[in-house]
């Protein structure tokens, strides 16, 4: 079958991409960096998660559903971003160091650190209000919060999984509870805590009654393994490498069957295929499921939106790595709030972008500074603002100040 003219344009500018020469030991390198530093987090996260990189100073090729294909010429981009100051946009700097983790609880935002401990800030007056360690957490942990509580993964004397229940009064472990092993990914959402369950090419997930923190039901074996569990009003969901975004039934004890469908959309591992989405991180936000992957070797990112209610595809956005064209393989850095994606470019300048929900278009950009390393991997929308975590300090961005 002839390729349609959308497929001829999207393959045309995957070839293009592709054409570029790589530095493969370094771009190896940043790859197993960014993977550790995505493990850690999984969420891939960025609860997330995590965010698309886009430079949007730097002409790059753009392919999007029923566009053109705009060449990287090397030219000046014909309308210009806007650029806000750092001054601007960034209203408060905390100093904490080596965040792991974050997430909004009330007026409050939570963050762990990679010492394990758990910060709280009040979203209010950005003031530290509470630091505590916190004994027995898994290293992969992630805060999730909901059910009148916060959630860590733990592990028990032996190594044997535990989901912690926190009290967000005092920050003390209020409750153990004991899970199968190859637990530990927690999501909260249809209130209910879930967890996610890993064996060998199985999954499997965990509903919890955030009241008692006891396994309520439970799914049967499912083809696995999954990654990205998330959960909230737009339902509980996580994705595979076999089956791709998989919703899970509330009754906790299988899944609805629900068909991704809609227009074809890049999937990036190969410039040749066009097909279901891929992804390896999943987003709620805006009524939505966002479905994201990263760069591979010089192909584009690509984020898609999929209606939580019948699966059908309403946005998909391809855009091709232009941030740090010295590396090729990392990951993709994004959450959804306030009416827009917010995308994170950890390589180079720590960039943070807002891009249009419904075009995918850039709409302004920031560059709050800050010393990154690895940990400007992480990109969050809570309690009203947007925060990124660097190595030294939380920066808070106000998207107020940020055209969109």
């Amino acid at each position: 079958m002839n390729d349609t003219r959308f497929e001829q344009e999207l393959r045309a500018g995957l070839r293009a991409e592709s054409e570029r020469l790589i530095n493969v030991d370094r771009a190896w390198n940043r790859f197993l960096r960014g993977r550790q530093a995505t493990r850690r987090r999984r969420q891939l996260a960025a609860v997330a998660v995590a965010a698309v990189v886009i430079a949007v100073l730097v002409p790059a090729a753009v392919v999007r559903l029923g566009g053109a294909v705009a060449s990287r010429s090397g030219q000046p981009a014909a309308r210009p971003v806007p650029t806000m100051p750092a001054g601007d946009a960034v209203v408060a700097r905390l100093p904490v160091a080596g965040v792991i983790s974050l997430a909004s609880y009330g007026s409050d935002v939570w963050a762990l650190t990679d010492t394990h401990e758990l910060v709280r800030i009040d979203a209010r007056t950005n003031v530290v209000t509470l630091r505590v360690p916190v004994a027995g957490l898994a290293n992969e942990t992630t805060v999730v919060t909901g059910g009148g509580a916060l959630w860590l993964d733990g592990l028990g004397a032996s190594g044997e999984s535990r989901l912690l229940r926190i009290d967000p009064a005092t920050g003390a472990i209020s409750a153990r509870t004991n899970l199968p092993a190859g637990c530990g990914q927690a999501a909260y959402g249809l209130g209910h805590v879930w967890v996610l369950c890993n064996g060998t090419d199985t999954v499997r997930v965990l509903r919890i009654d955030p009241a008692t923190a006891l396994v309520d039901a439970q799914t049967g074996v499912l083809p696995g393994p999954a990654y990205s569990l998330v959960a909230g009003s737009e339902g509980v969901w996580y994705i595979s490498d076999d089956t791709g975004p998989a919703k899970v039934d509330p009754s906790g004890t299988h899944l609805t069957g629900l068909k991704i469908t809609g227009p074809k959309y890049l999937n990036v591992h190969s410039r040749d295929y066009i097909g279901p989405p891929g992804g390896s991180q999943l987003v709620l936000g805006d009524r939505a499921v966002w479905t994201l992957d990263g760069n591979v070797s010089g192909r584009p990112e690509s984020i898609a939106a999929i209606n939580p209610a019948t699966g059908r595809i309403t946005r998909a956005f391809t855009y091709t790595e232009a941030a740090d064209v010295t590396y090729d393989f990392w990951g993709l850095y994004a959450t959804v709030g306030q009416g827009s994606i917010w995308m994170l470019a950890p390589l180079g300048r720590n960039e943070v972008v807002r891009v249009s929900m419904t075009t995918g278009k850039p709409l302004s950009v920031v560059y709050p500074g800050g010393s990154c390393s690895q940990y400007c991997m992480q990109i969050y929308a809570a309690a009203g603002a947007v925060w990124e975590p660097t190595s030294q300090q939380i920066l808070r961005i106000d998207p107020a100040r940020m055209p969109g």
